[in-house]
């Protein structure tokens, strides 16, 4: 199966022209499933983020992806790309986080917003609709029918599904070295 670049996005971060390519690919939940290792990715969670256990939206809060998943037949990933030479009126060492989160916040609201009621999305980041979740005090969402989870919080290895699925390498931010480009990956859940 083809990924297919859709039309971009056109728009502005301070007042600058920013340009965002899109990649979105449509299949079955079982073509998806040969990425989902939970119990390796989760892994990387607890040894790696300070989410970990602090967000609903997070392992171990997060429910297995097939749970979460009953009754939706596809999912279409949709993957955003933006090229950080647009963020050049950033410093360099805030450049690509800049540039990461802008298009990660685009496509988390693009996917709220075209989340119909026959649909679920799943976000490209974990929840930061409240400044500190209510799981890092054991206590309960207190907006839980906004509560979507990610593709790296259910165990998918993000870097895999780019490489094979959107034909995509994924840059990484390096001491001293902004990236050409950064990414952020979410989809839809979809009966069909």
């Amino acid at each position: 199966m083809q990924a297919v670049t859709t039309p971009h996005i056109n728009t502005q971060y301070q007042n600058e022209d920013i340009q965002i390519d899109i990649k979105e690919i449509e299949l079955p939940i079982s073509a998806i499933l040969p990425y989902l290792k939970p119990e390796e990715f989760n892994a990387y969670c607890q040894t790696g983020c300070e989410n970990y256990s602090n967000k609903w939206t997070c392992p171990p809060h997060c429910p297995p992806f097939m749970e979460y998943a009953v009754g939706y037949t596809h999912i279409k990933l949709i993957l955003y790309k933006t090229d950080c030479h647009q963020f050049s009126f950033i410093e360099s060492e805030d450049r690509a986080l800049t540039a990461y989160n802008f298009a990660k916040d685009l496509l988390q609201n693009n996917l709220r917003k075209i989340e119909a009621e026959q649909e679920r999305f799943i976000g490209p980041n974990s929840c930061e609709i409240c400044t500190v979740c209510k799981a890092a005090q054991a206590n309960a969402c207190h907006l839980p029918h906004l509560i979507r989870y990610n593709l790296v919080a259910f165990g998918f290895n993000v870097t895999n599904i780019m490489e094979d699925l959107f034909q995509h390498q994924l840059e990484w931010a390096k001491a001293g070295q902004v990236p050409n480009h950064v990414s952020s990956v979410g989809a839809i859940l979809l009966r069909k």
